[in-house]
């Protein structure tokens, strides 16, 4: 029963992304999801109201070397390339970067398995710990 915002931005390195349009301030702003491909553009969300983040297109590396992690990460998905991140000082924004199921550039994942998430959300209050 409570209120639920679910935004997107475009593709930011294909496309036009335009945080303004998808995130216009309404005065009491709910609870908001922002779906944006590239998880690094999770910097820039910080600066408007949103909450949650969920990103994917880093594929979590594809290739990852024990006690070194992934080897190569697209643009934009470097410093957040997989998995949970709480991001800010005072107001807090939670990142995934999910690893999805396919490949990029290279038709290979090597220590890297494909992932499927499902997240549960609650009508719990906006509490960080």
């Amino acid at each position: 029963g409570q209120p639920l915002r679910i935004a997107g931005i475009d593709d930011v390195l294909r496309g036009s992304h335009d945080f303004d349009a998808a995130l216009p301030p309404n005065g009491k702003e709910p609870f908001t999801i922002l779906l944006a491909h590239e998880p690094d553009m999770a910097d820039e969300a910080l600066n408007y109201n949103v909450d949650l983040q969920l990103s994917g297109h880093s594929h979590g590396g594809q290739v990852r070397l024990p006690h070194f992690g992934a080897i190569f990460t697209p643009e934009l998905a470097r410093k957040y390339p997989d998995g949970l991140y709480v991001l800010g000082d005072e107001k807090k924004l939670t990142l995934y970067t999910n690893r999805g199921i396919g490949v990029s550039t290279y038709p290979v994942r090597f220590w890297c398995r494909p992932e499927i998430t499902v997240l549960t959300l609650t009508g719990a209050p906006r509490t960080w710990s």
